[in-house]
């Protein structure tokens, strides 16, 4: 795969760059085996730990994913980002294309989705970030360069919470554009041809019945005429219906989501105000990539007992049902406040979920609600930072993003000194 460089930003149209990476996203996303754990090499950090989860849920469900998206000849552009750019630039590319998606529980498909869908994803460099430099590390002082260094030091074996390379995709999510003719438009169609021709036999038995059992082939002729007329007549009432029901469709969508429009409009608003209070740099697209990143760690984590990313009272996972889930593009901060030096931020995020009972497949939107919490104080350098993890009992470094507990010593670490962690977790 071809690397984009990011030495410097200048010369650099991130547009169409950004279309590019998002292109080969999907196309390695067409070709991973989901279930292996394997993900797109643009997908940041959290997204392929994540995946890991989903695959290990796949697994125990006996379940399989199948994505095959068609962006040969697709409309493609960059759409309208959510917040201004401070030190990271950031561009939303999207494709507009058919595809199919294949749910498979035991070696059988349960549901195949066939669709037109337009896919945002958001794409973030880091300004001025290279990633191939060299450093230190400020365990042992060994060169390495800054992309071995995200795996652990590879002479002491430091572990880090440090930023991710870039370019990325921190998240991505599709949209239903429109449905295709098999799946939409044939039925109500084949249903209006059927109505149509019993209504028609219903009323006309007896003439049908004498016509066709004579020898007057004229006859014959001319209700054989009336039937193919009613089928069209069919054929038409059920496209007609179809843009009724299409009509109505898209008028009890706005109804319902409008509200989630306003209470989005109003998060965009509020939200970077408070957090700028305490984190100059906080760009809204980051932050919804990080809440995806948490729910997703929640949903598909079997336990919460060393779930670095959960702090609250202990509790069960009663997601384990879901084998898949995107971002439907809405969020709504309903309160945010800052207490004992930490910043709480209560919100809830719409998703689509993919549902596996046994052999049932479903598909649902959910909305999951979280109470996250970190301090105030927490590093929040938006440029390139790393930062040495050591257990204060015991001096051990582990992958504290990770692991709640110290995997020598048993030693709790406290992250949300240093990052986004969950309080309260709620699938409404």
């Amino acid at each position: 795969m071809s690397e984009i460089q990011t030495n410097t930003n200048t010369e650099i149209d991130y547009d169409k760059e950004s279309e590019k990476i998002l292109k080969e996203f999907i196309d390695e996303l067409n070709s991973v085996d989901i279930g292996s754990g394997a993900y797109p090499q643009y997908a940041s950090t959290d997204l392929k730990y994540t995946a890991g989860l989903q695959s290990k849920r796949l697994n125990e469900k006996n379940a399989d994913i199948r994505y095959h998206y068609m962006t040969e000849s697709a409309p493609h552009g960059s759409a309208v980002k959510l917040d201004k750019d401070t030190r990271y630039i950031t561009r939303m590319p999207f494709y507009i294309m058919n595809s199919q998606t294949e749910y498979s529980v035991g070696g059988r498909v349960k549901k195949k989705d066939k669709l037109q869908k337009t896919m945002y994803a958001n794409v973030i460099w880091l300004i001025d970030q290279n990633k191939d430099e060299s450093y230190c590390c400020p365990n042992c002082g060994a060169v390495s360069t800054v992309k071995k260094l995200l795996a652990g030091c590879p002479y002491c074996k430091t572990r880090f919470i440090m930023s991710d390379l870039f370019p990325k995709i921190t998240n991505y999510y599709d949209r239903r554009a429109k449905e295709t003719i098999n799946s939409t438009v044939l039925p109500f169609s084949m249903l209006g041809i059927l109505i149509v021709l019993v209504v028609y036999g219903f009323y006309s038995y007896d003439t049908l019945t004498t016509v066709f059992t004579s020898d007057d082939m004229t006859q014959k002729i001319i209700q054989g005429i009336l039937l193919l007329g009613c089928a069209v007549i069919g054929f038409l009432a059920g496209y007609i219906l179809k843009v009724v029901a299409n009509i109505i469709y898209v008028l009890l969508y706005t109804i319902v989501f409008l509200p989630s429009l306003f209470r989005l409009i109003k998060t965009k608003r509020k939200l970077p105000e408070f957090m700028r209070g305490f984190e100059k740099n906080f760009t809204l697209d980051h932050f919804i990539g990080k809440l995806i990143y948490l729910i997703r760690t929640m949903v598909y984590s079997d336990n919460y007992d060393n779930c670095a990313v959960y702090c609250g009272e202990p509790t069960e996972n009663r997601c384990k049902d879901i084998i898949d889930m995107t971002y439907f593009g809405f969020v709504d901060a309903k309160d945010f406040y800052i207490e004992n030096d930490y910043a709480y931020v209560n919100m809830d995020v719409r998703m689509y979920t993919i549902n596996c009972k046994g052999r049932h497949i479903s598909k649902k939107s959910e909305v999951f609600d979280l109470l996250i919490y970190k301090s105030i104080h927490a590093e929040n350098d938006y440029g390139f930072s790393i930062h040495k993890i050591e257990c204060k009992n015991c001096g051990s470094s582990f992958d504290a993003t990770k692991e709640k507990y110290c995997p020598f010593c048993k030693s709790g670490y406290n992250l949300p000194d240093y990052d986004w962690v969950i309080k309260e977790f709620k699938r409404k």
